[in-house]
C-alpha cells in the first residue's frame, strides 16, 4: 500500500505514553507493516533490520512496540488494525479491477460495433445460381503491407481500454480524503480523466518502460498518483500560503491539469 488512512486523534490517545524512541519505533513498524501488507517477521532482530534500529536504546523501543500493539502468531507479529485496513483496501482493488475488466469485456454488439457476417465456403457464382461448373473468379491478392501502411491511426486511441471516470473519481475520494469532494459528473472532467488515462496508457517512464498497458495497470497508477499528491504538502495545504495562494485549495480539476501533474510528478521523490 502507498497510502493508508492515519486516525490522529486515535493515534495520539493510544501512545501518549509512549517515548519518543518508542513512538518513532511504532511509525516505523505501521509504515512496514502498510508497505509489505503482511505480518513482520517472528525475530526481533529481523524486525529491527527492517526499520533500521541500530542502537540498543532503539532496539529496546522496537521490543516494546511489538509487544504493546502487535500480536505474535506463526505468521509474524500481526497488528489488527492494520490487518482490517489493508483487507479493505484489497477488496476495493479488486473490485475497480472487475469494474474495469467488465467495461472493457464487453460483447462487441454493447461497443456498438456489429458482429461479423458469416462466411460461406462457395464461389460467388455458385451461391447466386450461375453455372456450377463455371471457374471461380480470380480472387484478388491481398497487397503487401508497405512501412507506411503500419503507421499507427487515429482508430489507435479506440483500441485503449475503457476510462472508469467514476472508480477515478472514487479512488480520489478514498486517497484524498481531505480534498474538494466531486459533486458533479460533467462531461469536462470525463473528458480530463479520459486524456490522462490515455496519456498512462501511451506514455512511459523516465526509465524508458510503460507507465501502464492494461487497464488494471492504469488503475494502479491513478492509486498511486493520488497518494503521491497526499504526500505533497502544498498541495494540501500544510504549508503557508499567501499572495495569490492564500484561499486556494488542490481538486480533482487542478490534479488533472499539465500543472498539476508537473507538481505530483516532478516533485515527489519516486517519478510517476
Amino acid at each position: 500500500m502507498n497510502y493508508y488512512p492515519f486516525h490522529i486523534g486515535d493515534y495520539l490517545s493510544a501512545t501518549r505514553h509512549l517515548s519518543w524512541e518508542e513512538d518513532a519505533a511504532y511509525r516505523r513498524l505501521l509504515d512496514t507493516y502498510y508497505t509489505t501488507e503482511k505480518p513482520l517477521p517472528t525475530e526481533l532482530r529481523a524486525v529491527c533490520r527492517l526499520v533500521l534500529a541500530t542502537t540498543e536504546t532503539q532496539r529496546e523501543a522496537v521490543k516494546v512496540v511489538l509487544e504493546e500493539f502487535f500480536e505474535l502468531t506463526d505468521e509474524g507479529w500481526r497488528n489488527s488494525r492494520a490487518d482490517a485496513e489493508i483487507a479493505e483496501m484489497q477488496a476495493k482493488q479488486q473490485k475497480q479491477r472487475d469494474k474495469a475488466n467488465k467495461r472493457w469485456h464487453k460483447p462487441a454488439t454493447e461497443h456498438g460495433i456489429a458482429p461479423a457476417l458469416p462466411q460461406h465456403s462457395e464461389p460467388d457464382a455458385v451461391a447466386s445460381g450461375s453455372d456450377a461448373n463455371a471457374m471461380p473468379p480470380t480472387p484478388t491478392p491481398t497487397p503487401t503491407p508497405t512501412p507506411e501502411d503500419k503507421k499507427p491511426t487515429a482508430s489507435s486511441a479506440a483500441k485503449l481500454p475503457t476510462c472508469p471516470t467514476q472508480d477515478l473519481i472514487d479512488l480520489y475520494h478514498d486517497l484524498l480524503p481531505d480534498l474538494p469532494k466531486v459533486r458533479l459528473h460533467t462531461k469536462d472532467r470525463a473528458r480530463a480523466l479520459q486524456k490522462t488515462w490515455a496519456w498512462c496508457l501511451t506514455s512511459k517512464r523516465g526509465d524508458g518502460t510503460p507507465r501502464a498497458e492494461s487497464a488494471d495497470q492504469a488503475l494502479e497508477w491513478f492509486r498511486e498518483y493520488f497518494a503521491r499528491a497526499g504526500q505533497n504538502d502544498f498541495l494540501m495545504g500544510r504549508t503557508p500560503r499567501s499572495g495569490e495562494h492564500a484561499n486556494w485549495r488542490c481538486d480533482l480539476d487542478f490534479l488533472l491539469t499539465d500543472r498539476g501533474m508537473k507538481h505530483v510528478i516532478e516533485k515527489t521523490l519516486e517519478p510517476a
